[in-house]
């Protein structure tokens, strides 16, 4: 589907042929990483690799791609893997249903955040970090997301999370998940075709209420 897709995406042979031969790791196959691995997929992404232990909810309804009724009660990642195999049939999409780990990350280029646990995105990060794998990390919160990469050079979480926070799910609002997995995809595309990004070395905070879209600087450690 080389062809096909670079002449929908307007990008280069060379540019497609390489989302081709890309590999992702999308940990969390709920709002954002749904939606990101969809748009991945549509992109022309080759192969990913999808980790979820969970089940589809009711509660998912707002704001999941791939959550209806049908599939409520359903585990997660093995829905989203089917579907994804519908839009591309030649792609190569692998699951876990379980909690993510090293062997999530086998044979990745990059790594999706779609995590809703501070905890559980510190830990992604130390084990990309380790592996020497960038992570797009995106979160969500009604009207307010933010996203960034996290890389050797940058530990973006570290400045985001100094400390491991408690508590409920927040609130969110699907628009705000729309925009954010697709700044996640856009990323993990520019990151793929190693083309520039402020995002290597900052964050972008989105406040649709208010229309307000801030990037910002990290400061070097």
């Amino acid at each position: 589907m080389v062809d096909e897709h670079t002449i929908r995406n307007g990008l280069a042979p060379a540019e497609q042929k390489a989302l081709q031969q890309a590999t992702v790791s999308i940990i969390g196959c709920g709002g954002l990483g749904g939606r990101c691995a969809e748009l991945l997929t549509r992109l022309g992404v080759g192969s990913l690799i999808l980790t979820d232990p969970d089940i589809f909810t009711s509660s998912n309804l707002n704001r999941q791609i791939f959550c209806t009724p049908e599939t409520v009660g359903r585990e997660k990642a093995a829905v989203v893997a089917g579907e994804l195999q519908k839009i591309n049939p030649e792609a190569t999409i692998s699951f876990h249903v379980q909690l993510f780990s090293e062997v999530s990350l086998e044979g990745a280029d990059l790594v999706i955040d779609g995590l809703d646990s501070v905890k559980d995105r510190q830990q992604l990060a130390k084990i990309c970090r380790a592996c020497s794998i960038p992570l797009i990390h995106g979160a969500v919160k009604q009207w307010y997301g933010q996203t960034g990469i996290d890389h050797g050079t940058s530990p973006l979480l570290d400045t985001l999370y100094p400390n491991t926070e408690t508590g409920s799910v927040p609130t969110v609002l699907p628009m705000t998940v729309a925009l954010i997995a697709a700044i996640q995809a856009a990323e993990a595309c520019k990151c793929i075709l190693q083309k520039k990004s402020p995002l290597q070395n900052g964050w972008l905070q989105c406040d649709l209420l208010n229309c307000d879209y801030e990037y910002i600087l990290q400061e070097k450690s």
